[in-house]
């Protein structure tokens, strides 16, 4: 007999069935007690009497990140998977990660993952507005973390950057440096972190007396060719502008090429680019980052968070809320000085 084959009779995630025989904290007793009375009615061994714990599931922890036109996997994404996954293996467990699109198969693609049941938890990065996948493992009692939040973050691990000040500190950023027209680059507001950094420009730019109007706004995907073709035409269609916030590292690197290549110094446009890890290539562009820590450590902090909620620790505390910082490209190195003024 097999720990699926009990799952399928109980009608229970296989992650739940072998939590639940290895007395795991966070499966409740009434669900212990169905799973050990179907494992002892189908014969299932023990794997050591005297520990009296059972053949456990493989040590796999599922990083899905949704797929989102011809680049699925930016930057910034793959240095915070570089960090999970090393901070992963020194803890025993295997890292893979899956792309899944967005579209109508979602929910059924994201499904074959947890019914194969050969995984530890589940890592959700670049979490939407209501996201289904969130809903299901909520649902199924399955060991997750989210790197971002949804509308229902009190029931979940996660770890964040404050998204609302990010958007907040760019705009105030850029208008202390005397810039009073500001273009935002964005993305679909279905990304929580792209409503939220959107809210805090808003927000600040109201409190300074300024309206952001809908032509000020730029609607990017994550192609990075396409990306600075459509930064190329907007800087073109509107000369006014003198700065741009770029919600996305993408968005900043491509906004910021355009810049390079369509304006003299003598009409400069500054570019932010929230959460942009400042690097060499970064630095070269000019960009001002609005960031919180290398991504690396962020990975490697998921990965102990994702052990920790495996091992039992409670949900409210593994939500972790980074604050951000103004990381100009002027600095040698760019986790070392910020302005924090909020």
């Amino acid at each position: 007999m097999s720990i699926k084959e009990i799952a399928t009779q109980l009608k229970l995630s296989v992650s739940t069935v072998s939590r639940a025989l290895n007395d795991y904290p966070d499966i409740s007793p009434s669900t212990k007690k169905r799973v050990l009375t179907e494992a002892a009615r189908q014969g299932y061994q023990l794997k050591d009497v005297d520990t009296a714990h059972w053949i456990q599931a493989k040590r796999v922890i599922t990083a899905i990140i949704p797929h989102q036109e011809d680049q699925y996997l930016d930057p910034i994404l793959s240095k915070v998977l570089a960090g999970t996954r090393e901070a992963l293996q020194a803890a025993g467990y295997l890292l893979q990660v899956a792309a899944i699109d967005t579209g109508q198969q979602e929910l059924s693609e994201f499904e074959r993952f947890v019914k194969a049941g050969d995984q530890e938890g589940f890592l959700l990065l670049r979490t939407r507005v209501n996201d289904p996948k969130v809903h299901r493992l909520l649902k199924l009692n399955v060991p997750f973390v989210c790197y971002g939040r949804t509308e229902r973050a009190a029931q979940f691990p996660w770890l964040d950057l404050d998204n609302y000040q990010v958007g907040r500190l760019s705009f105030k950023h850029l208008y202390e440096q005397g810039h009073r027209h500001i273009g935002v680059a964005s993305v679909s507001e279905r990304y929580f972190f792209a409503k939220e950094r959107l809210r805090g420009i808003q927000d600040e730019a109201l409190q300074h007396g300024i309206e952001l109007q809908t032509e000020d706004f730029l609607h990017l995907g994550f192609d990075e060719e396409q990306t600075y073709i459509a930064c190329a035409e907007f800087l073109l269609q509107r000369p006014k502008i003198s700065a741009l916030i770029c919600l996305t590292s993408t968005g900043a690197r491509s906004a910021a090429l355009a810049v390079l290549r369509l304006h003299n110094t003598a009409h400069k446009v500054e570019v932010v680019g929230c959460d942009t890890p400042l690097d060499e290539l970064s630095a070269s562009l000019g960009i001002t980052s609005i960031q919180q820590a290398p991504p690396q450590q962020i990975g490697q902090q998921l990965a102990q968070m994702m052990v920790a909620r495996i091992r039992g620790t409670q949900v409210k505390e593994l939500q972790v809320l980074l604050s951000p910082g103004v990381v100009t490209p002027e600095f040698a190195h760019p986790y070392n000085s910020y302005d924090n003024n909020q």
